[in-house]
């Protein structure tokens, strides 16, 4: 069961340093553990991976002048 603990706590402390939810000095923490243990080294890579795939892969439409201009011509209209 600790051992159980250990893992989700470091998923979530991998998942706060990515999505940027760390201060600085848990960042550095962090940051020292995944330069200094293996199994933060991997998770953090892991977490990597897959954020850089899923950026990868998502389609994000370019909004066209056009269309920028039809969205504020709407709202002056309401």
């Amino acid at each position: 069961m600790k051992n159980l603990n250990h893992q989700h706590d470091l998923k979530r402390q991998v998942e706060m340093y990515f999505d940027q939810a760390l201060d600085q000095k848990s960042q550095d923490e962090f940051l020292q553990k995944v330069n200094t243990d293996p199994t933060y080294q991997q998770a953090f890579e892991h977490e990597q991976s897959v954020r850089n795939k899923i950026k990868e892969h998502i389609y994000r439409p370019v909004n066209s002048n056009q269309l920028i201009k039809a969205i504020k011509n709407q709202i002056r209209k309401d």
